[in-house]
């Protein structure tokens, strides 16, 4: 019996060339960048027909949340956004300058502001408030396939520029109707009125939600960030104070007792409440709490007695206490920059990221230009080190995609 060729005997042979299935094909083509994947589309018309596809673009999407990026702005220049990978950031650290050649840049002049990304689409916010009534309108954009909407969500804004007024944007993906939504909710202090409207972006209308059950917290309560509404699952969220109106003057009388969150589900474009956690039972003299999303969970942080900043985690709605204690950083810790009481109350921390292993939770800090990249497992605080201005309480949460039906 004869032996087997040796492995270095075996020649390829060139009349029967490798050939990978279609589905094997479709696997490692889900896996790419995007910007590898729009060259890609030049190999042949199969990869340009897979690549196209929109059951394609919905695995490639999936696979892309796995990675996600922070998008970061210059102090000077809301019209560049540098997406740098979140991994990169806790795991190297690196000190760098952003590079020019790898930013987003936006040539709209007039829209320009990003008020927050949905499945690798931004949404732009511009505005004129040269005559009245002023006007809002919205541009929606994928900065990596260089897809850019035309302008869209035209809305009349009387008195727009006043501190009576507070206007709040979110946007949205309702999973249930598969739309892009645009969320205003406007507050009228004076009037003590809360108007909720629903811009449904794939008709480019507008629906008013009435019956806003409390009222939300102005702007100036809450400084930059965690005031806006967050979303989760189909609902957005805002944190509200109820059973009373809302003074311009502060909120230093406000009992933890008396807030509250409220919920918009876009399925059904109805209010529910929901409690703060329990342990959440002594107002702060520094800031009011704050909501955020991390790790896929509605999260409520605030002050503790001016020694701690806790987060608390909630998994299940609808159970009786659905709040966890998900951290309690001591300031200390932090290692911020408080020397006296007025330092501390002027300190406004912002949770942006969770890493996968729970080790690692990515801070804005008000107080300095660079944010906090705190290790859960030691304890212990340091600072990135890009060594741009960056608005980090002005950074997003943001996944590379191919969508680019709006």
């Amino acid at each position: 019996m004869s032996n087997p060729p040796t492995k270095s005997s075996v020649q390829p042979n060139a009349e029967f060339p490798v050939s990978l299935s279609y589905d094997l094909i479709v696997e490692i083509l889900s896996f790419s960048d995007v910007k590898s994947l729009m060259q890609m589309r030049c190999v042949c018309k199969s990869w340009k027909s897979i690549i196209s596809d929109h059951e394609f673009i919905k695995l490639h999407l999936k696979r892309s949340a796995r990675n996600p990026y922070l998008t970061l702005s210059r102090g000077n220049t809301a019209s560049k956004y540098f997406p740098f990978p979140v991994h990169r950031l806790i795991l190297e650290n690196p000190l760098i300058l952003l590079p020019e050649n790898l930013c987003y840049r936006c040539q709209d002049m007039y829209c320009r502001y990003a008020i927050g990304s949905c499945n690798g689409m931004f949404c732009l916010i511009g505005y004129s408030y040269l005559s009245e009534p002023g006007e809002f309108w919205f541009r929606f954009w994928n900065p990596v396939i260089r897809i850019m909407s035309k302008k869209l969500g035209h809305i009349l804004c009387h008195d727009m520029i006043t501190i009576h007024k507070h206007y709040k944007f979110t946007f949205v993906y309702d999973n249930s109707s598969e739309t892009y939504k645009v969320v205003l909710l406007m507050l009228d202090v004076v009037q003590n009125r809360t108007h909720v409207q629903v811009l449904n972006v794939a008709d480019n209308v507008w629906k008013t939600i009435p019956n806003f059950p409390a009222v939300p917290l102005p702007n100036q309560y809450t400084g930059q960030g965690g005031s806006d509404g967050v979303y989760l699952n189909g609902r957005l969220n805002w944190l509200a104070i109820q059973n009373r109106p809302v003074s311009v003057d502060g909120w230093e009388n406000i009992k933890a007792k008396e807030f509250v969150i409220v919920s918009l589900y876009m399925g059904t474009e109805s209010y529910t409440q929901l409690m703060p956690p329990s342990g959440f039972d002594e107002m702060s003299s520094i800031k009011p709490p704050s909501l955020c999303i991390l790790k896929d969970s509605l999260c409520f942080s605030h002050d503790y007695r001016r020694t701690e900043f806790i987060i608390w985690q909630m998994k299940i709605i609808g159970v009786e206490e659905p709040w966890t204690q998900l951290l309690k950083i001591s300031y200390q810790n932090l290692r911020t920059r408080f020397h006296d009481f007025a330092d501390l109350k002027n300190c406004q921390l912002l949770p942006l990221h969770l890493s996968d292993h729970n080790d690692t939770l990515i801070l804005a800090n008000n107080q300095e230009q660079r944010a906090i990249l705190y290790n859960l497992r030691n304890n212990t605080a340091k600072r990135t080190r890009i060594i741009d201005e960056i608005q980090w309480f002005s950074a997003k949460v943001y996944v590379e995609s191919l969508v680019s039906d709006i």
